[in-house]
């Protein structure tokens, strides 16, 4: 019998763990699809980290998208930013937004993401 269902895209616990320790570094994470971009900041919480920065790329050129407010995270409103507040579970809110807004807008992205400690400047 030959399966037809996609094969599970959910990251492995290895991969979360290499990207957990690239986002520390200047260089950030790979770019990530959502889901695991998305796999990775929940990763990050259960270890009281969140996403400090993020970038956001088109892996391909599409027509332009509407509104471009959810490709960068760490350059927002103030009392939006890590260093206004560094409290994980905000980050993520902001973080999963912006995921939603480029959703909504079929705006197709990776993402490029940075952690920190809770309190961490």
């Amino acid at each position: 019998m030959i399966d037809l269902l996609a094969p599970d895209d959910a990251p492995t616990p290895a991969m979360l763990r290499a990207w957990f320790e690239a986002a520390h570094t200047g260089a950030g994470t790979p770019f990530l699809p959502p889901d695991h971009a998305d796999a990775l900041a929940r990763y990050a919480l259960l270890r009281g980290e969140g996403v400090s920065m993020m970038e956001a790329v088109a892996p391909a050129f599409r027509d332009p998208p509407r509104d471009v407010s959810w490709e960068i995270l760490g350059d927002d409103a103030p009392g939006q930013n890590w260093h206004d507040h560094r409290d994980p579970q905000r980050a993520y809110a902001l973080f999963r937004q912006k995921l939603d807004w480029a959703r909504r807008d079929r705006a197709r992205l990776d993402y490029k993401l940075w952690l920190r400690p809770a309190g961490d400047a």
